[in-house]
């Protein structure tokens, strides 16, 4: 979030030189963050020219091996599993922008993305340290959806880094300033929160993009790293700040007024202005940025079970079992109310058409399995949980209502049986996540009473030479295999945490669980531009002849996924995605600028 001027204001404190060596806490959002900046200078400035997973993942790893040669030994690496109820109204908001933005691309570019010159080259190396920042850029594309959780698959897989890394039950920057507070050392930041939380005495904060590496000794066991590195008991002596509440004070002094100089908001700080004036706005002040520390340290850590969760999925996670209490409803957004018993679950955000319902819709099912895995072993029943996709207004969310006991095993049973068919009939493993994204795809198609599932006629496309991979139907299809990936991972990583809550799992969730075991990592998940390729390869590994097999019962489907080809517009028979058509393709000089993300 960051305080405005602050950074800037402190930097003639700070003191640049050669970093000694020491121990280092990483933030671990900022961190992957800073390394998708870092992939982003060699790529254009179109979605399907993002990073790939894979991309992302390695050149993290460079990354945390560079410094450590430089004496930067990494000590843990930290990222948010859970944010508390104040963030509720910038993610709404943040999500709404997010959703207009779509919109308003989708407007200028009605058959979708523009094609760029420039040429990305997976192989390419990327500079770790290089001279100057990346310039922004109108055309910024949006963030890869599952970036974070890209950077922590990457590291959990590493042996130097897994045993480090740790999704905790808090914000990320708590933990940090706590290890730095305990242990002296630097937190690796790009936030400027971290200026403001207790240190210690011998904690100080360097910047990702202020470390420079001494590339003349590279290739030498005596490389060194220098930065701007901002000691705060340091800087508050220079400043004649109190040393326990002077960085909170300048802090609170830029929020209330960020117009003043650094000279001027010193002076306030030290007579505690604002603070006086604006006791209640101080208190709430440090709720936001100071006490969640002393909460993380008592009451939140050690009472729950430490798994390999993603963030989002952690706080659903700890909300449900009771963990943390569940978010109350802001009060700057009247409409955002939280339904049933208050869980709520923000998705990644995908790039799908505005035209066609959600990405995630087809894949409801999954999640709806895996969500009723929350329910607690006794107390009140869940009913449901919110799920925050793409919005229009403010709003509570979409609502997945969770299943029924009985119905819990009989799904879990259902899911298993068409991932069992898949495995059977499909000869490359990699690509049975996709093929029942199809299956998926044909479902929700059905249920919405509409003739061709968007999948098949792809396929049928590609089988002509006329798939267009910067269409809409292609981004709209992507996503919706993104969803469907996403969901089953959602769904294994609650398996578990529910296994080790609350003891053993039935029969059906047990063998579920060791079918999921064979989900490929996130380095292993196409790019945009690979997407094709896997199309390719899920056709020629028999997918549509076992779909076709599992489908039989639909008589007006199975002709399709047999030799896919143009039907005539007659109804189906039941089972269950959406259909609809783009008009001609708009130019435009702005590819994705409009889905910039201010993060």
């Amino acid at each position: 979030m960051g305080i405005p001027h602050l950074k800037r204001y402190l930097e003639p404190y700070a003191k640049r030189g050669t970093v000694s060596s020491c121990k280092v806490a990483l933030d671990g959002p900022a961190f992957a963050y800073f390394i998708l900046g870092l992939c982003l200078r060699k790529t254009s400035r179109s979605p399907f020219e993002q990073p790939s997973y894979e991309l992302l993942g390695r050149t993290a790893i460079a990354w945390l091996d560079r410094i450590q040669e430089c004496g930067l030994f990494i000590s843990a690496i930290y990222f948010d599993g859970f944010l508390p109820t104040l963030k509720q109204p910038e993610r709404m908001q943040r999500l709404l922008k997010l959703s207009q933005e779509l919109r308003n691309y989708h407007q200028t570019c009605p058959a979708g993305v523009q094609k760029e010159r420039a040429h990305f080259s997976p192989d390419a190396p990327v500079d770790l340290f290089p001279s100057s920042s990346a310039g922004e850029s109108k055309g910024k594309p949006p963030v890869p959806p599952f970036l974070v959780p890209a950077i922590i698959d990457a590291l959990s897989s590493s042996k130097r880094y897994a045993s480090l890394t740790e999704v905790v039950p808090a914000e990320a920057d708590v933990f940090c300033a706590r290890h730095a507070r305990q242990h002296g050392g630097v937190v690796l930041t790009s936030d400027s929160d971290l200026l403001i939380h207790d240190l210690g005495p011998e904690g100080s904060v360097i910047f990702f993009g202020d470390i420079d590496v001494n590339t003349e000794t590279e290739s030498t066991m005596t490389a060194t790293a220098t930065a701007l590195q901002y000691t705060i008991s340091d800087i508050c002596q220079r400043l004649s700040l109190n040393p326990s509440t002077g960085m909170a004070h300048l802090a609170f002094e830029l929020t209330m007024d960020s117009h003043l100089s650094i000279e001027q908001a010193v002076k306030r700080s030290r007579k505690e202005d604002a603070v006086s004036l604006y006791p209640e706005d101080y208190a709430d002040f440090l709720e936001q940025y100071l006490t969640p520390e002393e909460s993380a340290s008592s009451d939140i850590e050690g009472t729950s079970p430490r798994l390999s969760l993603d963030p989002r999925i952690s706080e659903i996670a700890l909300r449900a079992s009771g963990t943390l209490q569940p978010p109350e409803t802001p009060d700057d957004i009247g409409r955002h109310t939280q339904a049933g018993n208050g869980l709520s679950i923000y998705l990644p955000f995908l790039l799908d058409s505005p035209l066609r319902t959600s990405a995630w819709e087809s894949s409801k099912r999954i999640r709806q399995l895996a969500y009723t895995l929350l329910q607690p072993a006794e107390g009140k029943a869940l009913r449901s949980v919110s799920e925050f996709r793409k919005l229009q207004t403010a709003s509570a969310g979409i609502q997945v209502e969770l299943l029924s006991s009985p119905a819990v095993d009989e799904e879990a049973s259902t899911l298993l049986d068409v991932l069992s068919s898949l495995k059977l009939g499909i000869t490359n493993p990699e690509t049975i996540w996709l093929a029942l994204s199809i299956y998926y795809d044909i479902i929700l198609t059905v249920d919405q009473g509409k003739t061709r599932p968007l999948s098949l006629d792809l396929f049928r496309l590609a089988a002509l030479g006329k798939l267009d991979q910067l269409s809409w139907d292609f981004l709209h299809f992507l996503a919706q295999a993104q969803a469907t990936y996403y969901s089953l991972r959602i769904l294994r990583q609650l398996i578990s945490f529910r296994q080790q809550l609350h003891g053993a799992l039935s029969t059906p969730m047990k063998k579920l669980d060791a079918m999921l075991s064979d989900l490929p990592s996130l380095a292993d998940f196409p790019s945009p531009r690979g997407f094709a390729d896997m199309l390719r390869q899920t056709k020629e590994a028999g997918a549509l002849k076992c779909l076709a097999g599992i489908c039989v019962e639909y008589e007006d489907i199975v002709p399709q996924l047999e030799t896919p080809r143009p039907k005539s517009d007659k109804r189906m028979k039941r089972l269950r995605p959406p259909q609809d058509s783009t008009p001609a393709r708009k130019k435009t000089n702005n590819p994705f600028g409009a889905l910039a993300v201010d993060e």
